[in-house]
């Protein structure tokens, strides 16, 4: 499979993502240095959360909007919103900003925690800017695009800030283990984004998304030495566990026809058509 080629209109088009994309990279690096994997994780976690509220919110208003709707009509609206999952999408928000604030060291002008929220910030501008960047070029065909701007652009740029050079301060073996786990974590980052590319669309992604970071979490205690407080450890892991039950977002086709909610054979006429009004509303 050739990615599709990039041309001067597609360019400007992606250009966003681009840049979204390597300030991602450089923050999450600076955030993830000084914090442990569990609070970089949890503070992931709560953008699943926000961008599930952002997607649902409007539904629910509509659906409030629309007094005595079909019984169909209600139907579909009660299986596409799950109050479970607006509670628990909810409550990840404000165990993780607990989580934070019984961060008693904590101080934003030089924290770690203010690179995180740049890394947030990022990608969640970066997955919001894919469903109205040019739609000729898939999921695949971005990531790729991605990737070697990221190469272009970072590379000179720690030669020229020097920030390269710093490995040359490390013992001989830490030089090796140092360059053998950035080519470690840039092969696994690829592989889990294409994994992710495949299988976002399967059902139950966002559950096996969630354990992942879960036993993630969990393993990294084992790993890294942690210092996390208990009180701190408690809402981060309940903060995990709450993102089981948050539903994943919708996967956005280019392709209108694809695009939710798809057509309903067995209900009436009237009904697909408020349907449809309400979807482009």
């Amino acid at each position: 499979m050739s990615p599709t080629p990039l041309d001067k209109p597609g360019f400007i088009s992606l250009l966003p993502s681009f840049l979204f994309f390597v300030a991602g990279i450089v923050a999450s690096s600076k955030a993830l240095a000084n914090i442990s994997v569990g609070m970089f994780l949890c503070l992931h976690n709560t953008l699943c959360s926000v961008l599930y509220l952002l997607e649902v919110f409007p539904s629910m208003r509509r659906e409030g909007n629309i007094s005595n709707p079909p019984p169909q009509l209600k139907a579909v609206a009660e299986t596409s919103i799950s109050r479970i999952g607006v509670l628990a999408a909810l409550l990840t928000l404000l165990t993780a900003l607990a989580a934070v604030i019984s961060d008693l060291e904590i101080n934003f002008s030089e924290s770690p925690y203010l690179w995180l929220m740049v890394s947030l910030s990022c990608v969640a501008v970066q997955r919001l800017h894919s469903r109205i960047a040019d739609a000729r070029y898939t999921d695949v065909d971005r990531l790729y695009c991605c990737y070697v701007f990221s190469v272009v652009v970072l590379a000179p740029a720690s030669l020229y800030l020097e920030e390269a050079f710093e490995v040359l301060h490390f013992p001989h073996a830490s030089r090796l283990d140092f360059m053998g786990a950035c080519l470690l974590v840039g092969v696994l980052a690829l592989l889990l984004s294409l994994h992710t590319i495949k299988f976002q669309t399967h059902r139950h992604f966002s559950r096996v998304d969630a354990v992942g970071r879960l036993v993630t979490a969990l393993v990294s205690v084992v790993v890294f030495t942690d210092e996390t407080r208990q009180a701190t450890a408690a809402l981060l892991l309940t903060n995990l566990g709450l993102g089981l039950l948050v539903p994943g977002v919708r996967s956005i086709s280019p392709d209108p026809a694809d695009r939710w909610p798809a057509a309903r054979p067995d209900l009436p006429d009237d009904t697909q058509t408020l349907l449809a009004v309400d979807t482009q509303s």
